[in-house]
């Protein structure tokens, strides 16, 4: 075995890993505030809007009615 001392690296020697680091960790932290704000400005989108409009429904005042085709639906439904 040698004996020769060892010497500590200084504490101010940047690794070469760092910078790179930094890169990537920026552009992930860009990538997650942009992913945020499209799913606000997507979310805060009018529903109403991309929906299309039903017409509209006469209110007559009849209320339920019972037709040829409603009746031959319970005859089917009987057991």
């Amino acid at each position: 075995m040698s004996q020769l001392p060892q010497r500590a690296a200084p504490a101010s020697v940047p690794t070469p890993a760092a910078p790179s680091n930094q890169k990537r960790r920026r552009f992930l932290l860009a990538f997650g505030a942009g992913g945020a704000s499209v799913a606000t400005v997507v979310a805060a989108k009018p529903l109403a809007a991309t929906l299309p409009q039903a017409a509209p429904v006469p209110a007559t005042g009849q209320g339920y009615q019972e037709t040829e085709h409603v009746r031959d639906y319970y005859a089917t439904t009987r057991i």
